[in-house]
């Protein structure tokens, strides 16, 4: 029986294989499992602080014209929602002390800024899931269930 999932948080490496890697061995999988989240109806999430790692990644690939679009319509190329920094959507007074600590308390677990920002923001947001082409960054990191795109889709059939 699948796992119910609410909100998937996906890491930048689905959408940078999906973009630029077409020749990846596992661009096939990513594939199918990006067109499914639509089908699924499950909803794919991402902080915008990914998005802009990605648009990053992405703006030595992409022309001004595609790169803007990737900043600001993103949820209308692929089906994910980019969600504000957890602090803004609380109705929180944005704290940059706190925010340093939380993502100082996530690299003390030997982690990139990218992703400790990413992790933090799945935690405060509750995710029910990350995907990830590279799950050791994650793994024993936190209490979500981290999956690849492969066992993901085994894990909801």
């Amino acid at each position: 029986m699948p796992r119910e999932i609410v909100m998937v948080f996906l890491d930048s490496n689905v959408f940078i294989i999906d973009r630029f890697f077409p020749r990846d061995q596992n661009y096939p999988v990513n594939r199918q499992f990006l067109s499914s989240l639509k089908e699924a109806q499950i909803k794919g999430a991402l902080p915008y602080y990914t998005l802009l790692e990605i648009c990053g990644v992405a703006s030595f690939n992409l022309n001004e014209e595609e790169l803007e679009k990737w900043l600001y319509l993103f949820g209308e190329i692929y089906p994910v929602e980019v969600l504000d920094p957890y602090s803004l959507t609380s109705g929180q007074k944005v704290d940059l002390g706190n925010f340093l600590s939380d993502l100082s308390r996530f690299i003390t677990k030997k982690m990139t800024i990218g992703d400790a920002v990413f992790l933090r923001e799945a935690e405060m947001y509750r995710a029910s899931a990350i995907v990830t082409w590279n799950k050791k960054h994650f793994v024993g990191r936190t209490s979500i269930k981290v999956y690849t795109p492969a066992e993901f889709q085994v894990d909801q059939h």
